[in-house]
């Protein structure tokens, strides 16, 4: 486990997936702890697919590949440099276990920073071969929401039409719901999730923040990812909230990697890296939780 501290903020993540598992403020635990019961995962790195493939498989130079949801960084073992107590650089690089689900050769590099009294976590991916690599990348941050339903909302910087991709079993469909017209807020009620994750596509906003009882509790900026996802179980005490720049397979994909919806590509030699901030508050809920 590495640790970072600020002095305001204490964090630890894991060399399993470069998962954060803690962010202490205040005395007060702010991500989900795990729990067999419900979902063991905290904050799993989504490389080098976000979501699932449809029947698990894709087709890449003529073969069939398979890889489980949401990549295989979450599994590896990544090496670790502690640059200063503020920040830690963790990584993995292509290896003959990876070859065989994706078939590329790259470094992939997570990086976190306490900076300014926020979390900034940087994901960069390096095509260290000489053909066009195809991937994606996205995060998973899972954060505590203990208390009654309707104590916890979400709100977006800029006014939205939330509008929802639409999920099958076999994956995104091309049809699209309203979730609500003219909104800056949401409150975080389990009949949201009846389709399992809320997929939005297309928001102005690129900051929402996390509140308790009208406090608020934390805010993640994502300038340059795409998409963003929230997901919770039924019932559960935590909410995800996830930038991604992919999405899961369509319902109707062709299989190929190079035509998947929303896949992007480096060029031999290239690197793509995204940065997301999470910024962390004290609060006191009535509810004294």
């Amino acid at each position: 486990m590495i640790e970072l501290n600020d002095g305001t903020l204490s964090v630890k993540i894991k060399e399993r997936g470069a998962e954060l598992s803690s962010v202490v403020l205040g005395g007060r635990e702010y991500i989900w702890q795990g729990d067999e019961k419900i979902w063991s995962g905290q904050c799993p790195v989504l490389f080098p697919i976000c979501g699932k493939l449809r029947d698990g498989t894709y087709r890449y130079g003529g073969r069939t590949y398979s890889m489980e949801l949401h990549g295989f960084a979450r599994e590896k073992i990544f090496s670790v440099k502690q640059v200063s107590p503020q920040e830690a650089v963790f990584t993995i690089c292509d290896d003959e276990q990876t070859r065989a689900q994706y078939p590329f050769s790259f470094v992939f590099s997570v990086t976190y920073t306490l900076q300014g009294g926020e979390l900034k976590i940087t994901y960069s991916v390096y095509n260290r071969g000489n053909e066009p690599m195809w991937f994606n990348f996205g995060s998973h941050e899972s954060y505590r929401t203990e208390g009654q339903e309707g104590v916890w909302t979400l709100e977006w910087s800029e006014r939205e039409d939330l509008v929802l991709r639409d999920l099958s079993p076999n994956g995104i469909s091309d049809s699209h719901t309203l979730l609500r017209e003219n909104t800056k807020e949401v409150c975080i009620e389990q009949s949201l999730f009846v389709q399992d994750s809320l997929v939005f596509d297309g928001l102005r906003s690129r900051e929402v923040t996390l509140k308790c009882e009208g406090q608020p509790a934390v805010q993640i900026r994502f300038p340059r990812f795409d998409y963003l996802v929230l997901w919770k179980m039924p019932n559960a005490p935590y909410l995800s909230i996830e930038p991604w720049n992919g999405l899961p397979d369509r319902e109707n994909t062709s299989g190929e990697l190079s035509e998947k919806y929303g896949i992007r590509c480096l060029g031999g030699g290239e690197l793509c890296a995204m940065t997301h901030f999470i910024r962390f508050f004290e609060f006191t809920p009535r509810s004294g939780k």
